[in-house]
């Protein structure tokens, strides 16, 4: 009988935040754009490399497998960072479970979004660490790119709730009003002049993106919770009280506008952005239900 559990005592999942921990408590921070948004397997690779005395009595061999952007592979092939990630799994995987890590490989993830924030921040990368310059490193360092790297994680926070409430508020005011809600919804003076001027200035900009095909998109989140605060009759059963949603939204407002003119955001502002993130999400799942 062996000695050895051949199973891990955590999921894949797991293994890959332990590497990407690792990588941050030894300053290794230049290979995570590359493996943030990989996924990870280990392969059995059976005991046959023992012929060799290379390995444990009974263990297995293995091979750790990443999944990664396409972009990443020439970055992630360096020595250096092969041998990193290879002796960081080599000391999270547990002696006790049997395997041997005898190789790692990264492959392409074919099914990834290569037109996501991670890849353009995998490119900023590659070109800092391909640089025969000294320039992009000092007027770049790791310290900025590693908040914009937490900023961009939280810009997708505020655009995903943004959004949601833009299409929440779309699907509870048709159904009341009809497509043509927009003329029949209690609209401020302000805001209707708001969007007059965003859509102005839009149509003067065409090599910019239209923002969307409803006057919503062209409010923000200080402007949608005018608008909710104004049909509050509409919105009464799914909040709590107005001052629930309204603050939420207008400290929101106020953390998107220091992402939006490239300011750093704390931890604290971070986490709270979740919890309101999380709490308004389950006060208006039940129209979806």
């Amino acid at each position: 009988m062996s000695e050895f559990t051949y199973e891990l005592p955590f999921s894949n999942e797991k293994l890959l935040q332990g590497i990407l921990i690792e990588l941050k408590r030894i300053n290794k921070n230049e290979i995570l754009p590359s493996l943030t948004a990989s996924k990870v397997s280990i392969d059995d690779l059976g005991t046959s490399y023992y012929v060799d005395r290379s390995g444990r009595w009974n263990a297995r061999g293995v091979k750790v497998k990443f999944y990664v952007n396409p972009n990443s592979i020439e970055a992630l092939s360096k020595d250096e960072y092969r041998s990193i990630i290879f002796e960081i799994c080599s000391n999270l995987i547990p002696g006790e479970v049997g395997y041997d890590i005898k190789e790692i490989a990264f492959v392409p993830d074919l099914n990834i979004d290569i037109d996501s924030h991670e890849d353009i921040i995998v490119e900023l990368e590659n070109q800092i660490n391909q640089s025969t310059s000294d320039i992009l490193p000092k007027i770049l360092p790791a310290e900025i790119r590693d908040k914009g790297r937490e900023m961009a994680e939280l810009y997708s926070f505020l655009y995903s709730i943004e959004n949601s409430l833009r299409m929440f508020f779309e699907i509870v005011a048709t159904e009341k009003y009809g497509t043509d809600y927009i003329n029949k919804i209690s609209i401020p003076r302000s805001l209707e002049k708001t969007v007059s001027s965003r859509k102005e200035s839009a149509a003067n900009k065409k090599w910019l993106s239209i923002r969307g095909d409803s006057d919503l998109f062209y409010l923000d989140f200080k402007d949608l919770g005018t608008l909710i605060n104004n049909n509050w009759t509409l919105f009464e059963k799914y909040f709590p009280n107005q001052n629930f949603i309204l603050s939420k939204l207008d400290e929101m407002a106020d953390i998107r506008n220091l992402i939006a003119h490239n300011s750093y955001v704390s931890k604290v502002e971070r986490e709270l952005v979740r919890t309101y993130y999380n709490s308004i999400l389950k006060q208006i799942e039940s129209k979806f239900k």
